[in-house]
């Protein structure tokens, strides 16, 4: 009988519509359940609800086996998640698109991936 479904975080920065959606049909064709904070969209009424956003995000991350964060532009809150994950001894994965690793996502990082299909399958 086959195990739970693997769960992974898709980190990365709010307004990168375009990588969840490929994430998401990558992940699931590896089996995988993907969990996109941004379904809880926030973007243009954050302020007041901060708590809410980053334990709403935290919980989720807990509840993943896995990061996959997209470091292609900087963003803290993808930093925090990935910083986060790491801390509860979670996989990070990293999609960079091809933008040079800062020291700390190198630090954080089980695998560095310059390519979407690759970091997925580093998984």
């Amino acid at each position: 009988m086959p195990g739970p479904v693997k769960r992974v975080y898709l980190a990365g920065p709010p307004h990168a519509d375009e990588y969840r959606r490929r994430a998401d049909e990558l992940v699931r064709a590896r089996g995988w359940d993907p969990v996109d904070p941004m379904r809880r969209d926030y973007r243009g009424r954050t302020a007041g609800n901060e708590q809410e956003i980053v334990e709403g995000d935290l919980a989720e991350i807990e509840s993943c086996d896995a990061v996959l964060a997209a470091f292609t532009s900087p963003d803290e809150g993808t930093a925090m998640e990935a910083w986060y994950a790491r801390t509860l001894g979670r996989r990070v994965v990293v999609y960079t698109g091809g933008a040079p690793p800062h020291p700390w996502t190198v630090y954080v990082a089980d695998a560095i991936c310059a390519d979407l299909d690759d970091a997925v399958a580093a998984l």
